[in-house]
């Protein structure tokens, strides 16, 4: 599986997502997280946690789909840490793979500012195939936000997931840490579901 953790705006859990679902993929098998933003959090993460169960390069670069085939020998899997903003990485990172996850909190300002995400992705999915999921992250339970965000993705032309990742604090301080036992369990659970039904 290869997937590009993806969001125009800042602040919407790339890194957290990215990680997590790294090391949920490494049980399954040999797992690469790249990460793509010059920002390199990803990458001090792992500098941090010496023991994830995935190899992290960085690699920021903007013809990504064109190297990644030469460092996936022997690897099962791949996720990309993308940046905010800068659209020919973002770009290139969907070129790259076969699925597009695209995190963000349940709040009408990232709902606003979805549009130039999906529009991106919108734009390479004829030439990639590439199938999207918008993931909810840091999900304060039974609010009316929430709720709200929800029903409105669930109309939208993308694939709104049902798994979400709660807003914790536990999930807020992982920085550096290995992460076990996590919502992104169900997360991947639901995002391999969705690759045997295609």
């Amino acid at each position: 599986m290869r997937l590009a953790v993806v969001n125009l705006k800042g602040g919407t859990g790339k890194t957290v997502t990215s990680i997590h679902l790294a090391t949920a993929l490494a049980a399954r098998g040999r797992t690469l997280l790249i990460d793509a933003d010059p920002q390199g959090s990803s990458l001090s993460w792992s500098e941090e946690a010496a023991d994830l169960p995935c190899s992290v390069i960085g690699l920021p670069v903007r013809d990504l789909h064109r190297r990644l085939d030469s460092l996936l020998s022997g690897v099962a899997h791949a996720v990309i840490d993308t940046p905010p903003g800068d659209r020919a990485i973002v770009r290139s990172a969907i070129a790259a793979v076969d699925a597009v996850i695209v995190p963000m909190p349940p709040s009408t300002m990232d709902l606003d500012r979805l549009r130039p995400t999906l529009d991106l992705i919108a734009d390479s999915e004829p030439l990639t195939g590439v199938s999207t999921f918008i993931l909810l992250t840091r999900v304060r339970p039974g609010t009316k936000s929430g709720r709200l965000v929800r029903e409105v993705l669930e109309e939208s032309e993308v694939t709104l997931l049902t798994a979400e990742v709660p807003l914790r604090e536990s999930l807020s301080t992982s920085f550096g840490t290995v992460p076990t036992a996590t919502p992104y369990d169900a997360v991947l659970d639901e995002l391999l579901r969705h690759r045997v039904a295609a």
